[in-house]
């Protein structure tokens, strides 16, 4: 039985996060992209996702994947700050 594991990395010349798995295939999802919709309160704000995708980018992505995702995490580490 084989294990399918992805490895996730950011990328920092191209603000994506890189997921690859055990075949070598990528993913890349633009942070870029998946944060346009977000709404922040204060334009520093953007620093908290910046800082999720640099030190926890599987993370990242996990919340860009659910209904509200990165928007709500903004939400609520405004609301706990």
């Amino acid at each position: 039985m084989a294990l399918n594991y992805t490895v996730y990395r950011y990328d920092g010349s191209r603000n994506a996060i890189v997921m690859t798995d055990m075949d070598g295939k990528q993913l890349v999802i633009e942070c870029d992209k998946v944060e346009k919709q977000v709404v922040f309160d204060e334009s520093e704000d953007a620093g908290i996702l910046a800082r999720l995708a640099r030190k926890e980018p599987a993370s990242y992505v996990s919340i860009a994947m659910r209904p509200g995702g990165l928007q709500d995490y903004v939400d609520v580490w405004n609301e706990l700050n």
